[in-house]
């Protein structure tokens, strides 16, 4: 008589390599669809980010281009005036030195 192992108990067999082996679970396509998911991740993020900054520069770009147009109409503002005030005090000066001569009494 033989005697047969039990089905109960008997422990099923594998082979050796791959008993050892210990990328048997590791799934390519798997690690390689997470990687590219987070891959994806960052260059979404980034690009947000991005797009953020430009906007944020874009803005101030903005102020600082109103901020010197603003500059210098005030330049140009204060330009002619000086020359308005010249002009006065040319003016004031020519009468004043006239009278003066008128009462030294030269050419009266």
């Amino acid at each position: 008589m033989s005697k047969e192992p039990d089905i109960k108990t008997a422990t099923p067999k594998t082979e050796p390599a791959a008993a050892h082996n210990p990328f048997s679970a590791f799934d390519p396509m798997a690690a390689w669809t997470a990687s590219q998911a987070t891959w994806q991740k960052f260059v979404t993020d980034s690009f947000s980010r991005a797009q953020a900054w430009s906007d944020e520069y874009a803005s101030i770009e903005a102020q600082a281009y109103s901020r010197a147009l603003q500059a210098v109409d005030t330049w140009a503002q204060l330009a002619k005036d000086t020359i308005n005030y010249s002009q006065q005090l040319t003016t004031q000066a020519r009468k004043l030195g006239f009278e003066a001569i008128r009462k030294a009494g030269v050419g009266a």
